[in-house]
C-alpha cells in the first residue's frame, strides 16, 4: 500500500510540476468512497492531490485516488486436470475481485468566501483515466494444487482503461493558520472503455459499471 500511495504522489506531482511558479499551491490528501452505478457494495479508497488557485473564484486541481479491491459475490467454477493422465480431474472455484485506481483532473468555481477563507462552495468538470485491475482467487478446497495446475486457456489476472468526463461540487471550511477541510462528490461517465482479455470483461456484469459516484473527505494545505 506504502509503494502505490508513492507512486499516486510521484504521478500528481508531474502533474502539477509546471505549476509551481505560481504563489500558492494545495496539497490535500483523504479518504474516498466510489459507488458504481449497479454495484451495490462500494468501493474504499484514499487520494492526495494538488490545487492551483488562479483567482479567488477559479482554481485547476489534480487528484489520484487508489480504490481496494472488492470480491464480487458470484462465485464460479473452474474443471481442472491432473498431471497423472491416470487421475481424475477435479473443480477448483474461484472469485473475481477489482481495483480502481483513478487519475482525476479539472477546474473549480468557488462561491461564497472564495477559495481560501472561510466557508464557501464549489463546483466545476473534470476528465478521468481510470485503471481498474482483474484479479481471479482461487480456492482449491482439498485439492493438490501441486498437481492440479491451471489450464493454458485459463487467464488470471486482467486490466481495464477507461477515460471518463463527469461534474462535481463540494463545500469547504478554511480555518485560518491551519488549512481547509473540504467534502465533495462527482459523478463521471466512462466514454472509453477497453478491456485487455476475457478476466478482465467477465466482471462488467458483476464489479464494473460505466457510471461512478465518488464521495471524497480530506483536508487542504496551501504553500505560498
Amino acid at each position: 500500500m506504502v509503494i502505490i500511495m508513492k507512486k499516486l504522489l510521484l504521478i500528481t506531482v508531474v502533474i502539477i510540476q509546471v505549476n509551481i511558479t505560481f504563489a500558492q499551491f494545495g496539497i490535500s490528501g483523504g479518504m474516498s468512497v466510489l459507488k458504481s452505478f449497479t454495484v451495490p457494495t462500494p468501493y474504499f479508497g484514499l487520494h492526495i492531490g494538488g490545487e492551483l488557485p488562479k483567482d479567488d473564484q477559479l482554481s485547476f486541481y489534480g487528484r489520484a485516488t487508489y480504490y481496494f479491491k472488492q470480491m464480487e459475490d458470484q462465485v464460479n467454477q473452474l474443471y481442472i486436470f491432473s498431471t497423472d493422465p491416470a487421475a481424475p480431474g477435479a473443480v477448483i472455484s474461484y472469485q473475481n475481485s477489482m481495483n480502481y485506481t483513478v487519475l482525476e483532473g479539472g477546474n473549480r468555481y468557488y462561491i461564497g468566501n472564495g477559495y481560501d477563507a472561510g466557508f464557501g462552495g464549489y463546483g466545476g468538470g473534470n476528465m478521468m483515466l481510470i485503471f481498474n485491475t482483474v484479479n481471479r482467487n482461487y480456492d482449491y478446497g482439498n485439492v493438490d494444487q501441486s498437481k492440479y495446475p491451471l489450464p493454458s486457456t485459463e487467464i488470471p489476472k486482467g486490466s481495464i482503461f477507461n477515460l471518463a468526463v463527469g461534474l462535481g461540487g463540494g463545500i469547504k471550511y478554511t480555518a485560518a493558520a491551519l488549512g481547509t477541510f473540504y467534502f465533495d462528490l462527482s459523478a463521471a461517465y466512462m466514454i472509453l472503455s477497453q478491456a485487455s482479455n476475457p478476466t478482465a470483461q467477465g466482471v462488467v456484469n458483476t464489479l464494473y459499471s460505466p457510471l461512478i459516484f465518488n464521495f471524497s473527505l480530506g483536508f487542504r494545505k496551501d504553500l505560498y
